[in-house]
């Protein structure tokens, strides 16, 4: 077909080195690819007489000349007269069209047809108003200018295009540092630019590039915006190319980097320079974008421009008054951004305000930075009553922070290689900072010890402040707490912060991760455990800071991997740590056994059921109490009645919102958790937490999940529930296991697959062994993980299964089949079987 004949002719691909160095380049083919189209299209047209009835017009990327490798050709044909009433041609012009290769999409319509159409279809009018003439007829084409006239108001226009983004953004979680970027769509991309180009012709008259260069309000921005658009073309191209789709997906952007041959830094693989170019570049659009809609809404409120010491105030927006000289005012660089923080009815800067700063950021140099009296002033914006999280948004669209913080420039637009964060490095702090601000001004039931706490901590800007240093290390490469925690010292001291202050700052970004890792990994129901925390940690006001940090840091790095059970052990990790730093009276292990026991019985009121449940705990050592609180306990012995002469009971239930608890009490035997989570997979489920418990005899096991759909994480009624109790019984009686079979892995570029590394931890005081497993997500992975401490010759006591998007912290609590701990020869040894199947 022709369309291939040019794809394969137009060697993109071998020349894209050097478009890559110089992205305007790529103007060439795609305005080369446009005209070929443009030739067959018009041969056949005429070919087939329609020169004499119609005109036909280029709309979309056509009509801008940017024919991609899979973009849609899009036609407006138009009929010159009403009276055209045999389409045999058309239909066989469209025809030969398809035949052609190019993918066509097309409407005819007449001149009335347009004015309706574009007047209840705002898409079709910018189609219409943006159409690029490829047969025309010159009165035709004027009267289609005068129908287009007046049909939408500039403020309509405006108003539309305003919510059409809205809505677009939403998909991609209104930022333009998703980690695999839609390059036509997703915020930041071309579609930012070519909305702020309709703005444009409709709302202010320009045209084309020439027009908007001349202008007073966007002159001075368009060349480097150009140049941004260049690169995100570039990249559409070549994406294009190698995979026919406009996302940047993580395999695509590294054939992209090893085809244009970047080089690898020290700190930076060539896949992170490419894609911080373009979070460079596209924040260009972004900010172009912005600033054109800005510059209408300004232009057209009907506000007094009031003045209000150094600056002015008209409607929601602030600026500086225009006699004053920033270079011999340099105290308002920063001063601005507290004033908008002091007043909640000023929500932003005027933009001829931002182009003044922006042109003026080499104020911010050494001697700047050393000067107390600015010093105290970033700190001041950090105390801010209002508006926080955008005055820092609206500081780094300026180019303040990265100037004033070098180590945040460092991190902008780095992606994060872990395969759970979604965010770039310095998309994700200010999203921390973000959800720090919202918990303290905004009461949710969910957050309410959370909210109690970040009102009651002394000094708020320590917290915003470990947020904003938290990952700042990734920029340096190595231990990122480490250099993290050094940096942040230094900063707090620089900007004359106490010894004390800035020591509790660089310890939060020091141990940023522990509460986390803890929760997660660890069994916090021993007493141990909450020790060795507690000396960590070592007072209360610390705890505080670093609980609020933690949570506020993991909600940011994904919105799929927060849940109640995440949030449940981070709670109860820093309740129990609170105690046991506050020397409240603290309950043996046998204390909590028995008060758990005689409660629980005490929930059941006839004397039978009584002895029954009380039989069923004599079972279990203490350790079962508390790993099971109150609740679980008596929800269990409700299921031990309902069905007392069965020897297997299974029992599910809503917990946590959109999670699912199991509670599976059977016979035990060699092999059961594995059984376990082979029954749970085939009903549909994925475990995220484990507590297996063996009778003392070692005759009965009771084995709590909690799980949740692998395929949707909606709330279950209870009609469902029940539906699913049935199905995991039936797959439990009725399992038959399926012969080992390959599991196709998801596909995942070597560059991105987080390396398999298993760790063991003794526990020689429990005899037992926690053993860590990290490495890529792949389906039936757990499965495989229990066939092999099965086959091992090893008892699972508890397993912690953390998914964190495309990566896995799995932890397992093992002990050896003669009730020790697991030796170090056939710990060696499970660790050459996984490294063989994952």
């Amino acid at each position: 077909m022709i369309k291939k004949q040019l794809e394969s002719s137009d060697k993109f691909i071998d020349h894209f080195p050097q478009v890559y160095k110089s992205p305007k380049k790529v103007n060439k083919y795609l305005l080369n690819k446009s005209n070929h189209i443009e030739g067959f299209i018009l041969k056949a047209f005429k070919k087939f007489g329609l020169h004499k009835d119609y005109v036909i017009y280029a709309n979309g990327g056509f009509g801008r000349q940017e024919i991609y490798p899979s973009s849609d050709i899009d036609l407006s044909i138009v009929k010159k007269n009403n009276k055209v009433s045999n389409y045999d041609n058309l239909e066989k012009f469209i025809a030969t069209l398809w035949d052609l290769g190019f993918p066509v999409g097309h409407s005819v319509r007449t001149l009335k047809d347009i004015k309706r159409i574009s007047k209840e279809d705002p898409k079709e009018y910018t189609s219409y108003l943006t159409r690029r003439a490829l047969l025309t007829d010159k009165k035709l084409d004027k009267d289609i200018n005068h129908a287009l006239k007046n049909i939408w108001t500039k403020k309509k226009f405006y108003k539309i295009k305003q919510e059409e983004q809205k809505e677009r953004y939403k998909s991609f979680y209104s930022t333009q540092y998703n980690l695999e970027p839609d390059l036509k769509e997703s915020p930041g991309s071309l579609r930012d630019f070519q909305t702020a180009l309709w703005i444009l012709q409709h709302c202010f008259g320009l045209s084309n590039i020439e027009a908007i260069k001349k202008s007073r309000l966007f002159g001075n921005e368009i060349e480097n915006v150009v140049k941004a658009y260049d690169f995100i073309k570039t990249l559409r191209y070549i994406t294009n190319s190698i995979s026919g789709r406009n996302r940047l997906t993580f395999e695509v952007q590294v054939e992209i980097a090893d085809k244009a041959n970047i080089i690898e830094a020290t700190r930076k693989r060539s896949v992170e320079k490419l894609m911080q170019r373009f979070y460079e570049n596209a924040s260009h659009l972004s900010y172009f974008n912005n600033l054109v809609f800005q510059t209408f809404a300004e232009e057209n409120t009907f506000a007094f421009k009031r003045k209000f010491g150094d600056y002015y105030i008209k409607g929601e927006k602030i600026g500086i008054n225009e006699s004053i000289d920033i270079r011999s005012r340099k105290d308002l660089i920063l001063d601005i951004f507290i004033t908008i923080g002091n007043h909640k009815k000023i929500t932003g800067i005027d933009t001829s305000t931002i182009s003044m700063l922006k042109k003026h950021l080499n104020l911010i140099n050494s001697d700047y930075k050393k000067n107390l009296i600015y010093a105290n002033q970033f700190l001041e914006i950090f105390r801010s009553k209002y508006n926080l999280s955008s005055i820092l948004k609206l500081m780094k669209n300026i180019g303040i922070i990265q100037k004033y913080i070098p180590e945040f420039g460092e991190v902008m637009g780095q992606m994060q290689f872990d395969l759970f964060h979604v965010y770039t490095v310095d998309e994700h702090t200010f999203k921390v900072v973000r959800n720090m601000r919202q918990m303290k001004i905004n009461y949710k039931e969910e957050f309410k010890l959370e909210f109690e706490l970040i009102n009651r901590i002394p000094k708020i800007e320590i917290l915003y402040l470990a947020g904003l240093f938290h990952d700042l290390g990734k920029g340096k490469g190595g231990d990122h707490s480490k250099i993290g925690a050094k940096t942040s010292f230094d900063f707090a001291k620089k900007i004359g912060l106490s010894k004390a202050d800035a020591d509790l700052i660089s310890w939060l970004v020091l141990h940023h991760l522990d509460m986390s890792s803890i929760s997660q990994k660890k069994d916090i129901s021993d007493e141990q455990t909450i020790d060795e925390f507690s000396k960590t940690v070592n007072s209360t006001e610390k705890l505080d800071y670093l609980y609020l940090l933690t949570v506020n840091d993991i909600r940011a790095t994904n919105p799929a991997l927060w849940n109640g059970w995440k949030h449940g052990l981070l709670r109860d990790l820093f309740l129990l740590t609170r105690s046991k730093l506050n020397k409240e009276p603290v309950k043996t292990v046998k204390e909590i056994s028995k008060d758990r026991k005689e409660n629980a019985i005490r929930h059941f009121k006839r004397p039978d059921d009584k002895k029954i449940i009380e039989n069923y705990f004599k079972l279990f050592e203490d350790s079962f109490f508390t790993k099971n609180n109150l609740d679980k306990l008596m929800w269990q012995g409700e299921l031990i009645l309902k069905y007392k002469n069965s020897l297997t009971i299974i029992g599910c239930r809503k917990c946590f919102d959109n999670l699912l608890e199991i509670f599976i009490k059977t016979e035990n035997f060699d092999g059961l958790f594995l059984k376990l989570v082979e029954v749970l997979e085939m009903s549909g489920l994925e475990v995220i937490n484990a507590n297996i418990s063996t009778s003392t005899n070692k005759t009965v096991a009771s084995n709590t999940f909690i799980s949740k759909f692998s395929h949707h994480d909606r709330q279950l009624n209870n009609s469902e529930i029940q539906e699913l109790t049935k199905k995991i019984n039936d797959n439990f009686f009725n399992f038959s296991r399926k012969k080992d079979k390959t599991i196709k892995k998801k596909k995942k570029i070597k560059s991105f697959n987080q390396l398999l590394k298993i760790s063991n931890i003794e526990e020689k005081r429990k005899k037992r062994n926690f053993l860590t497993i990290e490495t890529s997500d792949s389906p039936g992975l757990l499965i495989k993980i229990a066939k092999v401490l099965h086959e091992n010759g090893t008892s699972i006591y508890s397993a912690r299964i953390n998914t964190l998007g495309d990566r896995v912290e799995d932890t397992f609590e093992i002990e050896d089949m003669t009730l020790s701990s697991v030796s170090q020869r056939k710990i060696e040894k499970i660790s050459n079987s996984l490294k063989e199947i994952i």
